[in-house]
């Protein structure tokens, strides 16, 4: 399809790309540009093969030199772009870039993908972005030799290490421990990991309630299933006084 009568003054680079709209002179082209965060706010141009330095000036960007511009692809992951470059946001179906402050960039994995970041730091939120997932789904920070850890939309990993840092993502469970609710990345868990979560022994025993009150005793190495409205508990001994 093409614009040959009356093109619009202005035409989502989004829109064209998913109706195949072939660019006009005279039409403007609006696109999206994001943060660190992730936050995307609109911006045009006025051709539809800008450079690096059109796209920095068009969100309002003064020293282009004093930052890092992104095409972030449909995939979830970044290439650079040089001041000089020319983007054809049409062809090359870019529908958002990604400015950060800073001359240096980082690169992670999530999950089997290696991301370049132009920030030291990276957020949870930012994670879920990239990563697309549901709100169901969470993101954690791979761990050698300890329990990976969930991270919280909030939370923020330093990417400035002699390793590079590894993400997965995953459904969340909750399950709740002595009354106090923990994000766990399986269906199931183990009479040990209950107590580690807990912050017990697991030689002091676990107990499993579920809605009714019913209390039953795991046995070590035992696996049990999470269920909603099942909670779990330290043992109780009593002792003669």
């Amino acid at each position: 399809m093409s614009l040959t009568k009356n093109p619009p003054e202005v035409l989502d680079v989004e829109g064209c790309i998913k109706d195949e709209l072939t660019p006009h002179a005279g039409t403007r082209y609006r696109f999206k540009v994001g943060n660190e965060r992730l936050e995307f706010r609109d911006q045009e141009v006025g051709d539809p093969v800008p450079t690096g330095r059109q796209v920095l000036q068009a969100a309002g960007i003064r020293s282009v030199v004093d930052h890092l511009l992104f095409v972030m692809l449909e995939n979830g992951t970044f290439a650079g772009v040089r001041l000089d470059e020319l983007v054809d946001l049409i062809q090359r179906r870019v529908k958002w870039f990604v400015v950060f402050k800073g001359d240096r960039s980082y690169r992670f994995m999530l999950d089997d993908r290696r991301i370049e970041w132009g920030a030291v730091t990276i957020s949870g939120h930012a994670l879920r972005v990239l990563a697309g997932v549901a709100p169901a789904y969470g993101v954690w920070i791979e761990r050698r030799g300890q329990p990976d850890r969930f991270l919280a939309a909030e939370d923020s990993v330093s990417l400035d290490a002699e390793i590079i840092e590894r993400f997965r993502t995953g459904p969340i469970f909750t399950l709740c421990i002595e009354d106090q609710s923990h994000i766990w990345p399986d269906s199931t868990i183990t009479t040990e990991e209950i107590a580690a979560l807990g912050g017990w022994n697991p030689a002091e025993g676990v107990i499993e309630v579920d809605g009714n009150q019913n209390e039953r005793q795991l046995t070590p190495g035992e696996s049990v299933t999470l269920k909603p409205g099942v909670s779990f508990g330290k043992m109780i001994r009593w002792r003669r006084g």
